[in-house]
């Protein structure tokens, strides 16, 4: 598994270039992977 990643970015355009130029750069690799995290927050009710 490669372990190049592009930036973290709130926006997805930034890493969705990085991955267009490294797939450009590196035309064996064709399988990447989006990872989303979403911050939750939960207060008990008394």
């Amino acid at each position: 598994m490669d372990s190049e990643t592009s930036p973290t970015s709130e926006d997805f355009a930034e890493p969705q270039n990085w991955v267009l130029r490294h797939c450009g750069q590196n035309p064996s690799h064709h399988t990447y992977q989006e990872i989303i995290t979403r911050p939750w927050q939960a207060w008990r009710q008394t």
